[in-house]
């Protein structure tokens, strides 16, 4: 009954095949709001989309993580700027 009751609403709401595009949408926020009711519906019924969902969430995360660790090694104090600056200007009068 549970398996033809999953199947059912894979029909209704959505195939499997959809879904990986759609976490991708919601993850860059450009997902309606009636398209995000119909993935939460098919990812509480379906393991193994939901499994995807979890770690494209994980990747995700620590790929933004990485990229905001990697901004800040980026950063220049402010008297490397005036160097620089100073540099620069040496050179263009020279």
């Amino acid at each position: 009954m549970k398996v033809l009751i999953n199947r059912l609403i894979h029909i209704l709401i959505m195939p499997c095949s959809r879904v990986p595009a759609l976490i991708e949408q919601r993850n860059a926020g450009e997902l309606s709001f009636f398209k995000r009711i119909r993935l939460y519906m098919h990812l509480l019924v379906c393991k193994w989309c939901s499994s995807y969902a979890k770690k494209v969430e994980l990747i995700d995360d620590l790929l933004t993580k990485k990229y905001m660790r990697d901004e800040k090694k980026e950063s220049f104090k402010e008297d490397e700027i005036q160097r620089f600056k100073d540099v620069v200007k040496k050179k263009i009068t020279q």
